[in-house]
């Protein structure tokens, strides 16, 4: 291979690994979190019950629908599932948004604290709290970055296979050196999937051009490539809406075979004469993010025209769209892409520290340069998992009815990462991982405590109805724990040898 190549290669996989190496760990670790979404915030809700049973559970829904809303504009039935066993109502009236959480008893309604629950990792792994200020095109041009710093350290790193099973556990240096050529193999396929589609979902965004030119927009494209239903006549004469689903519940069964088919039903315009039903199926049987929908007529359960054939172009999109966020996975794989997604966190840490530790043996005295990026690895590999751990402790501690309160958890988040960036500045590096690592560890082992302490009944549930989102997220951290607790144990040691 032409030395002057792979040359290039090198100092193409050193330098696009680096300048955004932290924010491409903050990507990876929010998006690993992501894969559970549901999950997460079904343990932040701890006052919501399982809801395991469907049956006539729509009928049930459409009755307090009728008598807690009035020529609402829209109304929605969220069904439980087997990764959320929460059974919820939504309506709206103009711009007022209402949602209604309902028990497996069907009087039973439920107010469960406010939270924004696994939904913040999702937001923030695309959008880094920044929507509004072009965060989406940030985590675009990271997601580039992460495809050159593959590809190029599939170059770099040329004894990559052969090295497979070579793990020294001597020095920091070595032992790293070989766990990021390690973990950089198996997560090949698994980056440029999740870079790929996650390039793919917001194309048209990143083409804005393209878009002006050919379709007056981006949103003009997107409804060309995908149309949508016609817009209803608010002015049309009035009509009440079913109150007995079965007619539309028989003419479903008609299309989708199998047992728990729904995922969702929306009523447009239900108090309106053409209003309208339409009835999204579950997730799991398709790759696509859009899953089938039904039409039917708010009135009478007749079915009415549905949605026209999207354009091959967004139906590739909506394909890339499922294989990014892995709705359509089992518990198997959603887990083995949620380990993967932490590989990946670790291969780009390993690699960050990696630099670091190789041109400081190479110089006599650390330079600014050097000082920044070591700051900076403790503050976002050290401070992000204690500010995840410091955002679950703060729905447990924050008053249930403490106004703004899933603001406030946010903000905890944020105020935690702030004083670990203080902790990295004025600490000695070494002590300043063991500490970031040591109460990571205390936090995640206090965590079920607090639990137990607030409510040992909600131990008590779990284990009687078998609640595995419960159970698997308290075994999850105190592992966490542990991890964090030998990370620093280890760094203590090196640090004394």
């Amino acid at each position: 291979m032409n030395p002057d190549f792979t040359k290039s290669m090198i100092w193409l996989h050193t330098h696009s690994g680096l300048v955004l190496g932290w924010l491409l760990f903050v990507i990876f670790f929010t998006g690993s979190l992501s894969y559970f979404n549901p999950e997460i915030s079904q343990w932040m809700k701890p006052e919501l019950v399982n809801v395991t049973s469907t049956e006539n559970v729509i009928n049930h829904s459409l009755k307090k629908l009728h008598q807690v809303t009035v020529n609402s504009d829209m109304w929605r039935i969220n069904l439980p599932n087997e990764r959320t066993q929460h059974w919820s109502l939504q309506w709206r009236n103009g711009s007022e948004r209402h949602v209604l959480s309902l028990g497996a008893n069907f009087d039973q309604v439920i107010k469960p604290r406010d939270t924004y629950g696994g939904n913040f990792f999702r937001k923030f792994h695309y959008s880094l709290q920044l929507r509004d200020y072009g965060g989406r095109y940030i985590v675009g041009f990271s997601a580039m970055f992460m495809l050159v710093a593959v590809f190029s350290g599939i170059f770099t790193h040329r004894r990559l296979f052969s090295n497979f099973f070579t793990l020294r556990l001597g020095k920091l240096l070595t032992t790293l050196t070989d766990f990021h050529a390690l973990a950089g193999l198996i997560t090949i396929p698994y980056i440029i999937m999740v870079c790929s589609s996650g390039i793919m979902i917001y194309a048209i965004m990143y083409l804005p051009f393209s878009a002006d030119h050919f379709a007056g927009g981006q949103r003009n494209l997107s409804r060309a490539l995908s149309p949508g239903l016609e817009v209803i006549d608010k002015n049309a004469p009035s009509q009440l809406p079913l109150s007995d689903f079965t007619v539309v519940q028989n003419k479903i069964e008609q299309h989708w075979q199998g047992q728990n088919q729904i995922r969702r039903i929306t009523f447009e315009q239900p108090f309106s004469r053409e209003g309208r039903i339409i009835v999204d199926r579950v997730k799991n049987l398709t790759l696509s993010k859009q899953s089938e929908r039904l039409v039917f007529s708010s009135n009478d359960g007749k079915p009415l025209q549905g949605y026209a054939q999207a354009s091959n172009a967004a139906q590739v999109r909506r394909i890339f769209f499922g294989l990014h966020e892995a709705q359509f996975a089992d518990i198997g794989l959603r887990w083995l892409l949620f380990l993967l997604g932490l590989l990946t966190s670790a291969l780009i840490a390993s690699g960050l520290i990696i630099w670091l530790n190789k041109r400081l043996l190479r110089v006599k005295q650390p330079q600014l340069g050097h000082f920044v990026v070591e700051r900076l690895n403790i503050a976002v590999i050290g401070g992000l998992p204690l500010a995840t751990v410091a955002f679950f402790l703060s729905n447990r501690l924050l008053p249930q009815l403490l106004e703004g309160r899933a603001i406030m958890e946010v903000q905890v988040f944020f105020l935690t990462w702030m004083v670990c960036v203080l902790v990295s500045l004025f600490r000695p590096a070494k002590k300043a991982w063991v500490d970031l690592l040591l109460a990571s560890a205390f936090g995640c082992y206090l965590l079920p405590i607090i639990d137990l302490y607030q409510d040992s009944q909600r131990m008590k549930d779990a284990i009687l109805e078998v609640n595995l989102v419960y159970l698997t997220f308290a075994l999850f951290i105190l592992l966490m724990g542990f991890v964090f607790m030998k990370l620093a144990c280890w760094l203590r040691a090196k640090d004394a040898a």
